[in-house]
């Protein structure tokens, strides 16, 4: 079996689907609002290689054009056919994310987040296989070799197993990041977010200067700091496009005080959750709050 719904993988292993998608899994049906989705196991990801002949290295210098040029083994891709298929059920036209979900993502000593592929507005099959590929591809990317180099971490399928989750898209309003204590003073008694105008990306690419909420856990106070949200990303005919802000996008706050009062709710209910410390990804469309990733603050 190649593929899993998230509300069914609570319970896998870590090395089969990863960590981004293990810490999600766990928070289904806890009443907290995550956009429905599937994980590719990290077997396809062996399977794949092994059919194709593919054993990437250091002087595979057109690494990912050889992976978007290799086929998707026919059980895989039956798989992976059959779970998109029931997710455009659900809705009328979904566009999803496909993000790697390494077992590498939230290692103490190096903390690989942030380093693999994420492909954004994917709505029709092709892309999503071409997608699949390119987060594959990315495990062994210049990028990744580099900063494992640097963390003396062995960069194989075999030591760092990858899943790939695909999960519904949130065509953002606002979105973020949240960290459940201030991760500059280490205040456990205060939340900090990091909000700007619409995909998150824009935020944890470091190319927006987001909107900074303190909030005290205690009394919920809220303290602002404006930020000047230059730019926002949004969906396109094919993944994303950037976008200039208004002026009066940059000059007002881009999250309401009943909307910071609910993700301080949900952190703090996820925080309680996992029983520590936690960092969050957010998205607020029509003032409805979605939950999009969540792990514990390790590296």
């Amino acid at each position: 079996m190649y593929t899993l719904s998230l509300h069914e993988a609570c319970h896998e292993q870590l090395e089969r689907i990863g960590s981004k998608a293990l810490q999600l899994a766990k928070l289904t049906g806890h009443n907290i609002r995550i956009p429905g989705g599937f994980i590719v196991t990290s077997d396809a990801l062996d399977r794949f290689l092994t059919d194709n002949g593919l054993q990437p290295d250091e002087s595979m210098t057109d690494l990912e054009t050889r992976f978007i040029h290799a086929a998707v083994p026919p059980e895989i891709r039956h798989e992976v056919v059959a779970a998109f298929e029931q997710l455009q059920s659900q809705e009328k036209q979904v566009a999803v994310a496909v993000r790697s979900s390494s077992s590498a993502e939230d290692l103490e000593e190096a903390s690989f987040a942030g380093q693999y592929e994420t492909i954004l507005n994917v709505t029709d099959l092709p892309h999503l296989l071409e997608s699949l590929k390119r987060c594959w591809a990315s495990l062994f990317s210049a990028r990744v070799r580099g900063y494992a180099r640097q963390k003396n971490v062995d960069v194989h399928a075999s030591s760092l197993p990858m899943g790939v989750l695909v999960q519904q898209m949130v065509q953002a309003d606002v979105s973020g990041v949240i960290f459940s204590m201030n991760p500059v003073t280490k205040d456990r008694g205060e939340m900090i977010i990091n909000a700007s105008y619409g995909l998150g990306e824009a935020i944890v690419s470091g190319l927006v200067t987001p909107d900074t909420y303190y909030i005290g856990k205690t009394d919920r106070s809220i303290r602002k700091e404006l930020g000047l949200k230059e730019m926002k990303i949004v969906a396109a005919a094919k993944e994303t496009v950037e976008q200039e802000t208004t002026e009066e996008e940059q000059n007002r706050f881009c999250l309401t005080d009943p909307q910071i009062g609910e993700l301080a709710e949900e952190t703090q209910k996820i925080e309680a959750f996992f029983g520590m410390p936690v960092d969050i990804e957010f998205a607020v469309k029509d003032s409805r709050v979605y939950i999009l990733q969540a792990r514990p603050i390790t590296a």
